[in-house]
């Protein structure tokens, strides 16, 4: 039997990024990376518009952080809540990548590519452009000549930044109720139960998602037992 151990130092590391970004998440600091999850989150309903045959129409970003994505087309149902599970899921493969593989430096540069490609391809406000494509050719620049463990930071620093983001902007929801956001519009538009109850059920998938994730990014492998 494999016996599995977690490493103290890697979850000591990710402990002090998901405190930094809780208490200074509204912080001048946090404000490039709340645009870049935002763009997870607006990334994550265009994909599930083009998945299930829709088509991308735009993707704007304001200066506060809220993004909006027009999509022609698609399972409604699929990409309302698609924004939290995509910046979650964004957030979580970027954990994994980071501490389960050396690939480090690859990884930057073909996530600072692709948000490179996507912004020019979809987003269309000068915020969320200029943010986007700045955070994706720092990504490029980091990996080509930056080091690995420079590399390992930055990527947990961003899937933990993410990650948060899904916990903390579905908490929001829990808030707001009947505001312009995901959960109120599947309330109306797909199943009319109080929209604090869908928020209430995406949080609870995040933080199920967020904890899966963890342990498979802190798990180690020391052995086996004898037989």
């Amino acid at each position: 039997m494999v016996r599995v151990q977690v490493s103290w130092g890697r979850a000591l590391v990710l402990a002090g990024l998901f405190a930094a970004a809780f208490l200074f998440w509204d912080s001048v600091v946090f404000h490039p990376l709340r645009i870049l999850v935002t763009l997870f989150h607006e990334f994550g309903h265009g994909l599930a518009g083009v998945l299930t045959g829709g088509t991308i129409t735009l993707i704007t970003v304001d200066p506060m952080g809220g993004g909006l994505c027009y999509v022609s087309g698609g399972m409604r149902w699929v990409i309302l809540p698609a924004g939290y599970i995509g910046s979650m899921a964004a957030g979580c493969a970027i954990l994994i990548l980071a501490c389960r593989t050396r690939w480090d430096r690859q990884v930057a540069m073909v996530l600072g590519a692709l948000l490179v490609l996507a912004c020019l391809a979809f987003v269309r406000s000068r915020t969320g452009l200029l943010y986007g494509t700045l955070a994706g050719a720092g990504l490029v620049f980091s990996g080509r000549k930056l080091s690995e463990e420079f590399n390992d930071l930055l990527l947990c620093f961003i899937g933990a930044t993410s990650c948060l983001y899904a916990v903390l902007d579905v908490r929001n929801l829990m808030r707001l109720g009947r505001g312009f956001n995901d959960a109120a519009m599947f309330s109306r538009e797909i199943i009319p139960l109080p929209p604090i109850v869908w928020a209430f059920l995406w949080g609870l998938i995040s933080v199920a998602v967020l904890a899966g994730t963890l342990l498979a990014a802190l798990r180690r492998p020391s052995g086996r037992d004898p037989p």
